[in-house]
């Protein structure tokens, strides 16, 4: 019973992960969940409590898919600024790729799992993309020496990749080739690093 309960659960997760990937997150329903997988519509509730214990779940299921992706290119014995940089990008391609995915992690939901304590950001659930994205940000810091506390330096690049992820994606980006974004993510961290310090 417990293996056929296990599998049941999984397979509520990946099929919310197929919703989002498809319709987006303000489309999921755990009726519609509970229908493709053939249960009723209380079983999600039973396995995950209430709609916000199921997206807890599904987000960070996401979040591990996302942060594959983002961290696939990454040489983590390179200097911070190009991993920081290589990250970027990779976040774009992501972005503009799976454009209902990106608008559930980065746009809609993440902030509601997330609070500043003692000026540091703290994630209230595993979301190992932001986490990988703190620590490059945390590290190059340290490098470079930046000033600012480390919750205004992870908001002035958070704010930038993911700014500039949305534009990408809207009509404007269809003016930006791979090396563009490429330049665009270099010459912002440039800027940034000359001022921050």
């Amino acid at each position: 019973m417990k293996r056929h309960t296990a599998e049941l659960k999984e397979k509520l997760i990946q099929t919310g992960v197929e919703e989002i990937k498809k319709h987006g997150i303000d489309r999921l329903s755990l009726r519609t969940v509970a229908k493709l997988c053939g249960v009723t519509h209380g079983t999600p509730y039973k396995h995950f409590g209430s709609k916000e214990g199921y997206l807890r779940v599904v987000l960070a299921k996401l979040s591990d898919f996302s942060i594959q992706n983002m961290q696939k290119h990454i040489d983590y014995t390179a200097p911070a600024r190009q991993q920081l940089a290589v990250m970027g990008y990779d976040f774009v391609t992501f972005a503009k790729t799976y454009p209902y995915i990106f608008e559930a992690l980065f746009i809609k939901y993440p902030f509601n799992y997330m609070k500043i304590k003692e000026g540091n950001i703290v994630t209230e659930t595993d979301l190992p993309g932001f986490n990988a994205f703190r620590a490059i940000v945390l590290k190059l810091r340290q490098e470079e020496k930046l000033a600012g506390s480390e919750t205004e330096n992870i908001f002035h690049f958070w704010s930038f990749i993911s700014g500039f992820a949305i534009l990408i994606n809207s009509p404007i980006g269809d003016n930006f080739n791979q090396q563009a974004i490429r330049e665009n993510i270099e010459s912002m961290l440039t800027t940034y690093i000359k001022g921050g310090k």
